[in-house]
């Protein structure tokens, strides 16, 4: 036995489609995906203004630039990195 898909009480839409939307975008986002499948059931072509719609409204709101945090703990000059040389290699012919 197949289990059935979650779907959401108002629209009947499958909810994996409406994840991260609530209120009246997830209500237009319902309706969208609706009128798409009609679209896509009777054969016709779906309109790129739909599809740019769709994608709008599933698409997480950017979020508003964050303060740049102060520079962590500076290394002290006197610390030098210690450089290894390369070991030279010759190419192997076979």
């Amino acid at each position: 036995m197949v289990r059935a898909v979650a779907k959401d009480k108002k629209s009947g839409v499958p909810k994996k489609y409406l994840s991260g939307t609530s209120g009246s975008k997830r209500s237009e986002l319902s309706t969208l995906i609706k009128r798409i499948a009609k679209l896509a059931k009777e054969g016709k072509t779906i309109p790129r203004s739909l599809i740019k719609r769709r994608v709008e409204l599933g698409r997480k709101k950017k979020k508003s630039p964050s303060k740049k945090k102060s520079p962590s703990k500076k290394k002290s000059p006197s610390k030098k990195k210690v450089v290894r040389k390369k070991k030279k290699t010759t190419k192997r012919r076979y």
